[in-house]
C-alpha cells in the first residue's frame, strides 16, 4: 500500500508540474483527440446502454461546455524561434492554473455523476479514481473509460480547441497542415 501511496503521489507531481510547462501545440491533443473521444462517448453509450439518460447527457455536455471554457482562462501560447534545436509545430501552449482548477472540478463532476447513477462511493475507491483519472489525463487513448469520462472529454476537449483556434488564429495552420515546413 505504501509503493501505491507513493506512485501516485509522483503520478500526481508529475501532472501538476506538467500543467505549467510549455508543450507543442500537436493535431493529437486538438483535432485526434476530440474526435476520438466523441466516438469512444457514442461506443460507450451503446455498450452501457441502460447507465445513461439524456437529462444527464445534456446537463454533462452543458458543465463539459463551461468547464472546457473554464480551463482557457490561464491558456498561454507563444511562437517558437524558428532558429530553435526545437522541432515542434511552431508553436507551444502552456494549461496554467486554470487547467488544474478545470481538471479537479471534471473530476467532482465525474464523482457526483458516478454516485447519482447509482455508484457506491468509498475514500478508497475517489482515491483511485483520482489516479485513474490523472492517469487518463496523461494517456488520453487509455481503453477503458465509461460513457460519462468521454463525454466530458469529448466537449471539454473539444471547447478547448475551439476556444484556442478563436484566440490564437494563426495556431489554425499548425493544426492543419500537411506537413511540416523545413
Amino acid at each position: 500500500m505504501l509503493l501505491l501511496i507513493i506512485f501516485s503521489f509522483l503520478v500526481l507531481y508529475n501532472f501538476i508540474r506538467d500543467t505549467f510547462r510549455f508543450e507543442p501545440v500537436t493535431r493529437t491533443s486538438f483535432i485526434i483527440l476530440p474526435i476520438y473521444a466523441t466516438i469512444m462517448t457514442i461506443i460507450s453509450m451503446i455498450v452501457e446502454l441502460k447507465e445513461w439518460h439524456f437529462s444527464v447527457i445534456l446537463t454533462l455536455a452543458l458543465i463539459g461546455v463551461l468547464l472546457g471554457w473554464f480551463q482557457t482562462f490561464s491558456l498561454r501560447v507563444i511562437q517558437i524561434d524558428k532558429h530553435s534545436h526545437d522541432k515542434s509545430s511552431g508553436f507551444k501552449y502552456c494549461r496554467g492554473w486554470s487547467y488544474l482548477y478545470g481538471f479537479m472540478l471534471i473530476f467532482i463532476v465525474e464523482i457526483i455523476t458516478n454516485f447519482s447513477l447509482g455508484e457506491r462511493l468509498t475514500f478508497k475507491g475517489i482515491f483511485f479514481e483520482l489516479i485513474n483519472e490523472i492517469l487518463r489525463e496523461r494517456f488520453k487513448f487509455l481503453p477503458y473509460n465509461g460513457w460519462v469520462i468521454w463525454l466530458l472529454l469529448a466537449v471539454t476537449t473539444s471547447v478547448y480547441t475551439l476556444i484556442l483556434i478563436h484566440r490564437y488564429p494563426i495556431i489554425t495552420k499548425v493544426l492543419t497542415r500537411k506537413q511540416h515546413e523545413k
